[in-house]
Formats: C-alpha cells, sequence, structure tokens
C-alpha cells in the first residue's frame, strides 16, 4: 500500500479525511527537502527494490558506497522509522554514513572488520527501539582526547580498545558528573542521551551506551540479554554487551562498568554466567539486517514488540557458563 492509503487505514471514525491529506502532503514535502538539495541527493536511493549487497564490493567510489550504506539503513529499518525517515534523513543518517566510515579509516582495527559484521553492529544508529538521536556525533566530540591520545593510538587488539573505551566513557560523555547504575529504569531511560541527561540507566541503558562507545570507534558491538532468567519472568531480566575481537576469537561478552564486570576476560567473573543462571534460560542478541536473523529480539519491556531482527545465543551460553559457580 502507498503511504497514503496506510494513513487512511490508520484514520480513526472521528478524524477529519483532510488528516490525512495533510500527513501525506507533509511526507512529500520532506521527501521534496531532498531534492532541494539539504541532503545530498546523489546519496539518495529507493532501497524497495534494491538488492544492496556487500557495499563494500560493489562501490569503490564515495558517493556509491554512501548511497548503497544509506539504502542498506533503509532498507532494514523497523516500521517507526520508515514512518519518520523525513526526520532521520535530516538529523541521522548522513551522519551515521560519514562517522561510520570516518571510524573504519581511523583506527588500525577497524578497515578489516568484514561487511556481514560492520552493517548489523557497527553501521547501524540504534540497536532496539531507544529514542532515535545523533549519539555518535556527540560521542565523537566528548571522545576526542581519548582517541587523539598516544597511548590509545598505539592500541592494536580490539579487546585493549574496549577496556580502555569502558574504563573512561561513563565520566568522559557527561563531564562534570559520572553515569551510575539504577535499577529498573527501562524503559523510562535507556538510550545515551536520557542517560546522559539524568545520569543513571539500568543494565539496558548501560549496555546501549557501551555499545554505542564502541561503535563510534569502529568497534562491532551489540546488545544481548534474556528477557526471562530460567524461562521465569518472575525471576527478572538482564542485558549485556557482545564485542567482536576479530577473525579468531570472535565474540566475548561484557558489561558497561556502572553495572558489573567490565572485563572481557574469564567469563566465570560476570555473576550471570552459571549452569545455575542459564538453566532455562534463553539468550538473544539483536541485528540490523531482518534477512539474515534466525529468530526476534524479545524486548522484556515491550515482549509484544517483534519487530527487532535477533540472533539466538542460548547454546553459547549454556556451554561456556556450564562451568562456571555461582558468582
Amino acid at each position: 500500500r502507498s503511504a497514503q492509503d496506510r494513513c487512511r487505514i490508520r484514520t480513526t471514525a472521528n478524524s477529519h479525511p483532510d488528516m490525512c491529506v495533510a500527513r501525506f502532503a507533509g511526507t512529500l514535502l520532506s521527501l521534496g527537502v531532498v531534492a532541494s538539495g539539504h541532503l545530498r541527493t546523489s546519496r539518495t536511493s529507493d532501497p524497495v527494490d534494491q538488492d544492496v549487497g556487500d557495499c563494500f564490493a560493489l562501490h569503490h567510489d564515495e558517493d556509491g558506497l554512501e548511497g548503497c550504506l544509506l539504502a542498506y539503513l533503509q532498507k532494514y529499518m523497523p516500521s517507526w522509522d520508515t514512518t519518520n525517515l523525513g526526520t532521520l534523513q535530516l538529523a541521522i543518517l548522513n551522519d551515521t554514513v560519514d562517522l561510520s566510515l570516518e571510524a573504519r579509516q581511523s583506527y588500525r582495527w577497524a578497515a578489516d572488520i568484514p561487511w556481514p559484521i560492520w552493517r548489523n553492529w557497527v553501521l547501524p544508529f540504534a540497536s532496539v527501539n531507544e529514542a532515535r538521536n545523533s549519539w555518535r556525533s556527540l560521542f565523537k566530540e566528548r571522545l576526542a582526547n581519548l582517541t587523539a591520545s598516544p597511548e590509545f593510538r598505539q592500541l592494536h587488539r580490539i579487546a585493549d580498545a574496549t577496556g580502555k573505551l569502558n574504563s573512561v566513557l561513563w565520566t568522559t560523555v557527561s563531564p562534570g558528573s559520572t553515569i551510575v547504575f539504577k535499577s529498573e529504569q527501562t524503559p523510562k531511560i535507556y538510550d545515551p542521551m536520557s542517560t546522559i541527561a539524568f545520569g543513571y540507566t539500568s543494565c539496558t541503558g548501560i549496555s546501549l551506551m557501551l555499545v554505542d562507545g564502541l561503535r563510534t570507534i569502529g568497534i562491532p558491538a551489540r546488545l544481548v540479554g534474556t528477557p526471562a532468567w530460567n524461562g521465569k519472568v518472575a525471576n527478572g531480566n538482564h542485558n549485556w554487551v557482545e564485542v567482536w575481537l576479530g577473525h579468531e576469537l570472535g565474540w566475548s561478552f561484557m558489561e558497561g562498568l556502572p553495572a558489573g564486570s567490565g572485563s572481557l576476560a574469564d567469563p566465570c567473573t560476570k555473576w550471570f554466567c552459571s549452569a545455575a543462571k542459564m538453566d532455562g534460560t534463553e539468550v538473544f542478541t539483536e541485528q540490523w539486517d531482518s534477512m539474515s536473523n534466525d529468530t526476534i529480539y524479545p524486548m522484556a519491556w515491550d515482549l509484544i514488540n517483534q519487530e527487532i531482527p535477533g540472533l539466538n545465543r542460548t547454546h553459547y551460553y549454556r556451554e561456556i557458563c556450564s562451568s562456571c559457580g555461582e558468582v
């Protein structure tokens, strides 16, 4: 259906019929902004009928690559982002592509990250259904002293860069204060800007801030968690972070420092990594691409919402935590 038809369907019996016309006109107007040059028109594309493919392999010119990346982001947007596309185009998408590519060119570990990893866990401007904002440009600005320091520039391993970022992120992005953990804040406070404004958040917000900080410096990171310990909602839920450490090491996991163990080392140092905790527990991670996922990512705060593509990580955690006792 066209956007105008979808609008008519959503209009209630008490709504004035001109409301749809106005909304649709607004959509056309926002698209007209592209044509008028406020966005670089060479970078816009219609992802609906396009097989995006491997943008790095297919496009060696700047405009072609950037247009491909924009098409990829648009192709797999959840419905609320598609509805809000005009705003995203004006405020977020171009910066997302530009700064993601800049990070890929700036850091030693970033240039060789393969397309399937990079497109899902570096490029995206969001992980789940958190509020959309330009966190990447803010994080780049506030992390500039760290990333320009000789100590940081000498780092080669993703694990070392991750550890360094996690040790300073919570004061660096929030000048004059320190972001702390406070339980049961999701979904009130869990996007990075809200976390910075309030100065606290719970495990989901801490994890999303670490994910976004790592993506800012070109490190693949993703939100992971369970909606129900031991398969029982009454037992609570938890979110943490997985980080891609390279071709040989693959994915490892950690928590943002305010929430727990900030180390990528021994899995058994994580309070939740035990045979008892993983008994009956299902674990999932999110991804952007909704074609290669094997499940959805169940958000404990919005279980009815099944629009976030996911991967089931249960086997990995049951296996790696099977020899761990209670921490």
